[in-house]
């Protein structure tokens, strides 16, 4: 599959989508491409982040926390679905447009890290939940819900990541 062409009006760059969706209250339906394209490369980012211990423990808190950013991805697209009908598939990584760049940077995994890193995860809720009430479509609302639930448990695992490199 080719790379996937950016939505129109969607942020150059995946730095600036995370700027872009921790600012959306009420998603548009770029808003919501953007947060497959945002979901789908966590899975890149988690596994990027996991070669940077030794840790095996760790390493596979992180893999699990970006297997399910991408099935993150997934509910937006089934939102986007439910939405407006239109099918928007999540990128896997070789195909995703803010993927092409050469290696993500990423912060060395220390505890201090970890638990940066989970604060922005616990934000996730209610983020999802916000997105959840503005919206008028009960499926969309139900996938929201089920997303922030899950934001809380990636960054209660990365608690639990930091802890296991503090022992």
């Amino acid at each position: 599959m080719a790379v996937m062409p950016l939505p129109e009006g969607a942020p150059a760059t995946l730095n600036e989508a995370f700027a872009h969706i921790g600012t959306v209250t009420a998603p548009t339906l770029l808003d919501l491409k953007v947060m497959v394209l945002t979901e789908s490369a966590a899975l890149e980012l988690y596994n990027t982040i996991a070669t940077g211990t030794d840790n095996p423990a760790v390493a596979e808190l992180l893999r699990y926390n970006g297997r399910e950013e991408f099935l993150h991805a997934e509910r937006v697209a089934q939102a986007i679905l439910a939405i407006s009908g239109e099918d928007f598939t999540p990128p896997q990584p070789a195909d995703h447009p803010y993927l092409q760049d050469g290696p993500l940077a990423v912060p060395p995994v220390t505890v201090e890290s970890l638990r940066k890193l989970a604060q922005g995860e616990f934000g996730g809720e209610a983020l999802y939940e916000g997105w959840a009430a503005n919206t008028a479509n009960a499926e969309a609302a139900r996938l929201f819900r089920l997303n922030g639930k899950e934001e809380t448990d990636h960054g209660n695992r990365l608690m639990e990541a930091a802890a296991l490199l503090e022992a």
